[in-house]
């Protein structure tokens, strides 16, 4: 029988009434009302200390390493006391992680969040500048890392006398250092040592960095309340797609939710979806040092992965390969795609290698822990071109550019109002101000509607943000870059729609008159000052001054519209 949305609108309903596990009840924060769970964990800590019932399952694969649940406490327990006893982090301290996805990653997070700590993953694509940035504006108090993020910031450790916990490289430092490997510390410490540290659902407990409308990276800080509430929305979407379509069987010779991790930790998306709810729900999690489209196949036929999420570039990258059909990957039942437009044939490519594979889509925010609006199966097959259902925790209103409220189906930019939503930037008043109504709707500089069946639609993006394979990149950051030559005398970055990535990087410079520049020299520059995903492309040489509008600023728009009209001839 054909799902309608008359029968999603009557379980939805149905799954939130009085008396069900995702009743919803109204809860005052902060002199505000917002409608919530009323059976989700109230703390980070209770869903931590909860899923150590899993016990001998299996959590973490890693190339040659393999992890318990019990083994993973083993280790994140014995951290946790080492942070406690030898580094003194206490509650509210700023613990910082920044390194690729490893088992290590998600053992230091769980333990500076049982030792009460406000955990701040830093973006491992970063240079130096950047992870500077976020040590220093977050004035972290330790941080984890991999060798590759500690030779960003060598030069600096004896003038930081910032503690490091280095992960998979020697710790072999020069004097006037603190930096000692994971190894040595978690082996040096005892985890009965370790005392939970009391904590409320209103107190901070993340901080996730993103890019804002000035350029430059804002802390985005999270109550324990708002992981509790945001996984939970993912589980009654989990809930309301089963009760629609019925449980989907396990198959291939798969015995357990086993997800491929492909999306980094320090995105909210990947904290939820590769962490957290994996280990809260008992799922095996199968992670890789880096995209490998060979390995992922190798994995999903020896893990029997049973789910694929991540930008549609990869998810078309490993089904396109030419070595797919080699390999034995029946046990996939859910393949989703997000962060980047869907490339024209791959949801046709998804539906024909994966044999009726569960598909999904979510809009969401850092600002909202990732809650906003999602779909999955049946309900994503009724409106695949939405973004989603509107969360039951989460209201949506659009408004026009002087802030007036626009009736139900009309564009506008889209406000958020719920408890997921940030309380606020870490230490940024100006932006807080900017960003939230004295009523807490928060802005989104996103252009989009709610339709008559309570799906979002976006339709734009009032911030100048490209995104690029799901990462957000600020085009100012990379135009300040190209400004430090001399010979740049006028630059504008913005992004072009691109069949894979969703959108990739131009720059259009104008050279200093009486100079030489050419591109080998720009590109290197950048290269060397930016991650390599924030180096445009397509770089295009002015002839002549770019145009600028009547405040002499430089008309973004305009050379955009003609470098996208000069492809279109």
């Amino acid at each position: 029988m054909a799902i309608t949305f008359a029968d999603i609108a009557a379980k939805r309903a149905e799954t939130l009434a009085a008396g069900q596990f995702f009743e919803l009840e109204e809860l005052e924060v902060d002199g505000h009302v917002y409608p919530v769970y009323k059976h989700a964990p109230a703390t980070s800590l209770d869903l931590l200390q909860g899923a150590r019932g899993h016990g001998e399952a299996p959590f973490l694969v890693y190339e040659d390493q393999r992890y318990s649940y019990t083994q993973f406490y083993e280790q994140a327990d014995a951290l946790a006391a080492a942070l406690q006893g030898r580094y003194g982090i206490s509650k509210g301290d700023r613990v910082a992680i920044a390194m690729r996805n490893n088992p290590q990653w998600s053992m230091a997070f769980a333990a500076a969040t049982l030792a009460g700590a406000v955990v701040v993953p830093i973006n491992s694509w970063g240079k130096t500048d950047e992870l500077s940035y976020a040590l220093d504006d977050s004035g972290a108090s330790l941080l984890v890392c991999d060798p590759a993020r500690l030779a960003l910031i060598e030069s600096q450790l004896a003038a930081r006398q910032l503690p490091v916990i280095l992960v998979g490289g020697s710790a072999d430092q020069p004097a006037g250092t603190q930096v000692v490997d994971f190894e040595s510390i978690v082996a040096g410490a005892n985890a009965a040592d370790f005392q939970p540290v009391p904590v409320t659902p209103q107190d901070q407990c993340l901080i996730l960095y993103t890019s804002g409308s000035t350029g430059f990276p804002k802390g985005v800080v999270h109550r324990h309340i708002a992981v509790c509430q945001s996984l939970m929305n993912m589980m009654w979407l989990g809930m309301l797609t089963m009760s629609l379509e019925g449980i989907r069987e396990f198959r291939g010779g798969a015995t357990v939710e086993t997800p491929m991790l492909t999306v980094p930790l320090f995105h909210g998306t990947g904290l939820l979806s590769g962490f957290y709810l994996p280990l809260f729900t008992g799922q095996k999690v199968v992670m890789m040092y880096k995209w490998d489209t060979v390995a992922a196949l190798q994995l999903i036929e020896r893990e029997k992965v049973t789910s694929l999420s991540s930008v549609p570039a990869i998810v078309q990258d490993l089904l396109a390969h030419p070595e797919f059909d080699r390999y034995d990957t029946s046990s996939l039942i859910r393949v989703s795609c997000a962060g980047a437009a869907t490339p024209a044939g791959l949801p046709e490519l998804i539906e024909e290698k994966c044999s009726k594979p569960s598909r999904s889509a979510g809009y969401g925010m850092t600002e909202t822990l990732a809650v906003g609006g999602s779909m999955s199966g049946c309900i994503y097959d009724l409106k695949p071109d939405a973004s989603g259902l509107v969360s039951p925790i989460m209201q949506l209103r659009m408004v026009d550019p002087e802030g007036r409220v626009m009736p139900p189906g009309e564009p506008g930019e889209i406000e958020f109002y719920g408890i997921t939503c940030t309380p606020g930037y870490w230490e940024k008043p100006e932006a807080n101000a900017a960003t939230f109504s004295p009523d807490r709707w928060m802005k989104s500089g996103d252009v989009g509607y709610v339709d008559a069946e309570g799906f979002i639609h976006i339709t734009g993006r009032i911030k100048e943000i490209v995104i690029r394979g799901g990462e957000n990149i600020f085009p100012g950051e990379i135009e300040d870059v190209a400004y430090q030559l001399e010979s740049v005398h006028e630059a504008v970055v913005f992004g072009e729609p691109d069949q894979v990535m969703g959108e990739e990087l131009v720059m259009v410079i104008f050279v200093t008159p009486g100079m030489a520049l050419d591109e080998r020299t720009l590109r290197e520059h950048l290269s060397a000052r930016l991650a390599a995903y924030k180096v445009p492309r397509t770089m295009v040489f002015a002839d002549s001054p770019l145009p600028r509008n009547a405040s002499e600023k430089l008309h973004k728009l305009k050379v955009r519209e003609a470098h996208l009209a000069g492809l279109a001839g």
